[in-house]
């Protein structure tokens, strides 16, 4: 049970996962993992995983481009206790997670940019996608794509390229994809179970890695666009701007990069 790029074992051995899908070569870990719950909406941590994943999605209608030695998976995970609006918090507190376990890894500071995207030194490191099923509701979807071993000059487009980075460009060598996976997990899991407890300091934990916060940004909303100044997020998750000297929450929405 042994991957080229993963030891599958270990993974399965020193994590919470019930089980492990994994696959080669995929073209989306989210599209196979809402087949499996559309087929089993019973299902619970379980992961899907690929070495190479072909036709990555982002939020909205961005493609996630990732090359050999990123790592790209989906987390099908059940939260008995969050309905409806209350899952909006699950992104954010999924970012805390991969921020801290990839804050391990490098002195440089990993920080997050509402709602979804990884940065370090001011380019894109990875993202989150969050999606559900009319199947199972409560059983979301959690995609991570993050530039790991893949050196971005060598796998993306020139025009992509140029906003994004790699933890391998970063720090100047190779990680272990086990390692920090099986690190990913402890933390995401222990994120996860206060948030279905209801006990999550979301604010405390996001706003700290908040990229923009205290900085005046453009934030583009449908045809709108505001001039604001970001002041982190609320226990909701929703992204609070001043604006006109008045803090106002967002649901939707992003701040569009200088």
């Amino acid at each position: 049970m042994t991957g080229s790029a993963f030891d599958l074992l270990k993974l399965q051995q020193d994590t919470f996962l019930e089980s492990i899908e994994y696959f080669e070569q995929l073209e989306s870990t989210n599209t196979a993992a809402s087949r499996l719950i559309n087929s089993a909406p019973a299902l619970d941590n379980v992961l899907i995983l690929t070495a190479e994943q072909t036709a990555g999605r982002g939020q909205g209608n961005h493609k996630w481009y990732a090359g050999q030695g990123a790592l790209t998976f989906s987390l099908i995970r059940h939260f008995s206790n969050l309905r409806g609006n209350e899952l909006a918090t699950l992104g954010l507190a999924t970012g805390i997670g991969v921020a801290e376990a990839l804050q391990e890894l490098t002195p440089a500071a990993i920080q997050l940019k509402w709602p979804n995207d990884i940065f370090v030194e001011g380019k894109k490191l990875g993202g989150v996608l969050i999606e559900t099923t009319q199947a199972a509701p409560q059983t979301p979807v959690i995609g991570i794509g993050l530039n790991i071993n893949n050196s971005i000059q060598d796998h993306l487009p020139e025009n992509v390229a140029a906003s994004s980075i790699s933890l391998i460009d970063l720090i100047g060598k190779t990680s272990n994809l086990t390692e920090l996976l099986i690190g990913l997990l402890s933390r995401l899991n222990n994120f996860y179970k206060q948030l279905n407890a209801k006990t999550a300091d979301i604010p405390a934990n996001w706003n700290v890695r908040c990229m923009f916060n205290g900085s005046k940004v453009d934030f583009v909303q449908g045809e709108m666009r505001y001039q604001a100044t970001c002041h982190g997020v609320q226990e909701d998750g929703a992204l609070l701007l001043k604006i006109d000297g008045e803090i106002r929450p967002f649901y939707s929405g992003s701040i569009a990069l200088p």
